[in-house]
Order: structure tokens, then sequence, then C-alpha cells
């Protein structure tokens, strides 16, 4: 019987170490960690740009340093129904796609809209995926009521849109 039990504690004894053994040889590594995201507007305000601009035979069209802005001046109308258009293209050169307001025309001028009308070709938002250029858009300012003075009047108007962000 001394000899049973003997067997016993030293089977009992080896499963034990057999376990220790193993578990002085294996380890659990675990990578932690963490990230700040955020997103970088520097490079979307300098990459949504205007990419050409071109005008009606007799006016002038330019595109500012920062690709922002244009300048448009139409040839003078003289007559109901003149009319100058500029053509534009949108170019999305950012890490982000860009979603662009609908383009809307004013003027602080109060006698513009008595005279002149400024359209837009666009008036819903576009979706632009990055490294994309849009459609050809254009901006039409028509005469629609005869100037009756002798004088040049010159009249100032403003088309804004708004480009906003969207994940890639």
């Amino acid at each position: 019987m001394k000899r049973s039990n003997l067997i016993k504690v030293s089977v009992l004894v080896a499963i034990i170490l057999v376990g220790v053994a193993y578990a002085a040889i294996t380890s659990t590594l675990t990578v932690g960690g963490s990230t700040s995201v955020k997103g970088d507007s520097s490079d979307f305000t300098n990459n949504v740009v205007f990419a050409s601009a071109t005008p009606t035979t007799g006016s002038t069209a330019s595109i500012s340093t920062d690709k922002h802005s244009i300048t448009f001046t139409t040839a003078e109308l003289k007559a109901v129904g003149d009319e100058a258009t500029l053509t534009y293209t949108i170019k999305n050169t950012s890490n982000y796609g860009a979603s662009i307001s609908a383009v809307t025309c004013s003027s602080t001028d109060t006698s513009f809209a008595t005279y002149v009308t400024a359209t837009p070709s666009r008036t819903t938002a576009l979706t632009l995926n990055k490294g994309a250029t849009s459609s050809a858009e254009t901006v039409k300012v028509k005469m629609i009521k005869t100037y009756a003075q002798t004088t040049v009047k010159s009249m100032t108007f403003t088309c804004t849109m708004t480009a906003t962000a969207t994940g890639a």
C-alpha cells in the first residue's frame, strides 16, 4: 500500500511540476496604446480651389493667388439682353471629399437687380470627391432693363458657395 501511495504522490508531484514548468515557460504579450485624430483643415482649405476661369469675349476674369476667388469684369452692357458669361471649374486635391453648397449671387448695390441679373448655372449642392474637378459651371450676367443715363454706372455683385469637408 505504501508503494501505491508513493506512486500516487509521485504522479501528483510530476503533474504539478509539469504545470509549473509550463507556466514558467509561457507568457502573454499585450500591446496597448492610444491615438488622437484630427482633421487637417489647412489641407482642405488650401486644396479646394478654382481651377479655371474663362470669360466671354470682351470680359475679363482672373483667379486670386490663393485660388479662392475670381474677379470677373463684364464687357459694358448697353442694351436689354446683352450678357456676359463666366465659365469656371473647381478642383479638389485635398485628402477629403467636399460638399459644395449651391451658388448664390447678390449685390449690395440697390439698382443692380433693377438693371442686371447674375444667374449661376448650379443652384444645388455639389459633391466633389478628393482628386476630382467639377464639370464646367457658369455665372451669366444679363441686362434686363435699359439704363437711361449717359454716364456709365458700375455695379458689383458677389456669387458665393461654401465648401465643407466630408469623409474621403
